[in-house]
């Protein structure tokens, strides 16, 4: 999987959720959200959540009420997040459209 994210700035600014975030709570998003994206889950616990947004476990439950909102318990203990699962599955289905065009050409290029 590609490591690249999509960053929407527009939805990002215009989201009453994000636009009431405090630099921390954006902060701890971003990170907590590109870890998620590279591994496909989170640890549940305040500590790894904590060393995985770059600070203490204090400053995390500061910011933990509104970031949580992002974040739902799975069945195996860690936390998903919907919203980047549906973006990873639109991602993967473009990658294998674009990969069997790819492929249809170059064979055509070969043989033609």
């Amino acid at each position: 999987m590609n490591s690249d994210i999509r960053f929407d700035a527009r939805g990002l600014l215009s989201d009453a959720d994000m636009v009431l975030f405090t630099l921390s709570e954006l902060g701890c998003y971003i990170r907590l959200k590109s870890h998620y994206w590279l591994n496909g889950n989170l640890p549940s616990d305040n500590l790894s959540l904590a060393r995985l947004a770059g600070c203490s476990v204090g400053q995390l439950q500061d910011v933990w009420p509104k970031v949580s909102q992002h974040f739902v318990p799975s069945d195996n203990g860690t936390l998903v997040c919907p919203e980047l699962d549906k973006a990873r599955k639109k991602a993967t289905k473009t990658s294998e459209r674009m990969s069997k065009v790819a492929k249809a050409r170059w064979e055509k290029e070969v043989t033609g």
